[in-house]
């Protein structure tokens, strides 16, 4: 056995996955992101590094790692030298514009994202982020006709995307298209039914489109999906108000402010 010292604690690793180079060392590092063990997935993709500096898919994987990590500034500035080396590299593009959007650099993200579907028109993905980014511009008919073209992408082709058909439900309640966006929140909720976000978004569009009791249903199939999600339990509170049930409206909206104040400054 080989063993490396790391922040005071001893690491054993099999002399074989030293041994055998930076392709094992991915293998390993995507097992370990898989199972969020982040902090030990970027020390072996540090190793692979040692071994071929220049090998791209480590150094993607070592972005999303360091982006996963809070690291945002070292993630973006990794995957831009990667895009100056190799600019046709979708992986590493798609990667920085979600980081980018998700700092708040719209523009930019919007650039990545139509760079990628330019040369990859059928990228369900960038189209999906790319309406995310157009919003963030201000774009929304753009915004929405991306989004539709993931959608086309992902209907038959993809049934496990879910993403699509969120947001833009999402986009479509903050437009009044309530009914829409109900049909669409219904529609991700089929293809992802372990989605808190999918069911509060089908129930949110009922409570805009004055369906409460309706709603109650999503509402309720929403915060027993995820303990920690928030956002239905404000809505619970206002239908407790609504039907007379004061008290355990109260107890509603505490859940949703204490869950609020638990939950990270940006979701990653």
């Amino acid at each position: 056995m080989a063993s490396v010292l790391v922040t005071g604690a001893i690491f054993l690793w099999p002399v074989s996955l030293w041994a055998v180079g930076c392709a094992s060392d991915l293998t390993e590092a995507q097992r370990l992101l898989s199972l969020q063990q982040f902090p030990e997935a970027l020390r072996v993709i540090d190793h692979c590094l040692q071994l071929e500096p220049n090998r791209t898919p480590a150094q993607v994987l070592k972005g999303n790692l360091l982006y996963l990590l809070s690291r945002d500034t070292e993630a973006i500035a990794l995957l831009e030298d990667v895009l100056k080396r190799e600019p046709g590299r979708a992986d590493a593009r798609y990667a920085l514009g979600r980081m980018d959007y998700a700092n708040g650099r719209h523009p930019q993200a919007v650039e990545q994202f139509q760079a990628i579907v330019r040369a990859d028109p059928e990228h369900y993905r960038a189209w999906d982020n790319l309406g995310l980014a157009l919003e963030g511009v201000g774009r929304i008919d753009d915004a929405i006709a991306a989004h539709l073209k993931s959608i086309a992408l992902v209907a038959t082709a993809h049934r496990d995307y879910d993403w699509a058909y969120a947001n833009l439900a999402e986009l479509l309640m903050k437009q009044n298209q309530n009914r829409r966006a109900f049909d669409l929140a219904v529609e991700a909720a089929e293809r992802n039914p372990t989605s808190a976000r999918n069911a509060y978004l089908a129930g949110k569009a009922l409570t805009r489109l004055d369906k409460w009791p309706q709603a109650e249903r999503w509402l309720k199939r929403s915060a027993g999906l995820d303990a920690n999600y928030a956002e239905p339990h404000y809505l619970l509170g206002q239908y407790l108000v609504r039907s007379g049930q004061r008290e355990l409206a109260d107890q509603e909206f505490a859940r949703f402010k204490a869950l609020r104040a638990a939950e990270p400054e940006k979701r990653r």
